[in-house]
């Protein structure tokens, strides 16, 4: 069954924007990638460590948007609308070019994300999906009586 499979677009994306929190113009392509590769964030206006793996280790900032950050300090913020979209579409390896440090807000929702990714269409890869399966309740509280928990579903 292909929702088991992995996924990646079927060809490049190119589209561009403005930053929402920059102001700067953004040129986004986003190309297929093979199976297990996780989805990746590339800074081509840098020459050197410049791609950022979108996985929560790397989130250093979620001040009023997501900023992905690597190692050697290159990041790429306001991504939560087009990782949206790629869960939507149900992508789990994709490359991301992007030639600044922000992507862009488009319409302000992951919509105009969705209608380019399935105006494009995906390719079913031969890797299966990996799940997290939770299997113990977890909470997190804080001292003003916020919290968020998870827990295994019946």
């Amino acid at each position: 069954m292909s929702y088991l499979n992995q996924k990646t677009v079927k060809n490049h994306i190119s589209f561009k924007g403005v930053g929402l929190h920059t102001g700067l113009n953004v040129c986004v392509t986003i190309k297929p990638s093979m199976p297990d590769t996780g989805i990746i964030f590339k800074r081509i206006d840098l020459k050197k460590n410049n791609e950022i793996d979108a996985n929560f280790k790397n989130v250093s900032s979620a001040k009023l948007c997501t900023k992905l950050q690597n190692e050697s300090g290159a990041s790429v913020s306001t991504i939560e609308h087009l990782m949206a979209a790629f869960y939507i579409c149900g992508i789990d390896n994709i490359l991301v070019n992007l030639n600044g440090p922000e992507v862009p807000i488009m319409d302000g929702s992951a919509k105009e994300f969705v209608k380019i990714i399935k105006d494009c269409g995906l390719k079913i890869l031969e890797g299966k999906r990996k799940f997290v399966r939770i299997k113990n309740k977890i909470e997190l509280k804080k001292e003003d009586g916020k919290f968020i928990n998870i827990k295994p579903s019946n």
